[in-house]
């Protein structure tokens, strides 16, 4: 006599609404984890800018400008130009350019320079990227953009 092998269709259904509780509540973490990267990303690309604008100042022996949300597509010769990327955006009351002089130190700084990265959709999540008078950068990670 021979014996029936498998899964019976129940048995299947079963197993698929299982993997489907499981992974509905896979997705909010995901997206927020997709959020997150996104917006460490854009920091990190706002930071490598600052420093080659202030290398470029120091090897070039120039004033050198980063100008942030920009829509300009080339970099000139005294100009570096940011726009943040995918769902992010510099956040309103942050400055919008930044120069550093040759010595490699901010141009007409009294105190330290913040730029705020925020995430679009919700605005919960942010980075900060902060210049030191001297010219020192740092990320600064931040909990909400308001």
């Amino acid at each position: 006599m021979r014996t029936n092998r498998g899964f019976t269709l129940i048995e299947l259904i079963v197993t698929i609404v299982v993997l489907a509780i499981i992974a509905t509540m896979a997705v909010p973490s995901f997206s927020n984890i997709l959020l997150k990267q996104n917006l460490k990303k854009s920091t990190q690309e706002l930071a490598d800018v600052m420093v080659q604008a202030r290398s470029k100042a120091a090897l070039e022996r120039r004033e050198v400008t980063v100008q942030l949300n920009t829509s300009a597509v080339a970099d000139s010769l005294t100009q570096l130009n940011w726009m943040p990327e995918g769902k992010a955006v510099l956040k309103t009351g942050s400055p919008t350019s930044i120069t550093f002089l040759a010595s490699g130190l901010i141009k007409n700084a009294t105190m330290d320079t913040s730029f705020t990265i925020c995430e679009k959709a919700s605005g919960e999540l942010s980075r900060t990227v902060s210049i030191s008078r001297m010219g020192t950068i740092q990320q600064i990670v931040e909990g909400t953009c308001s």
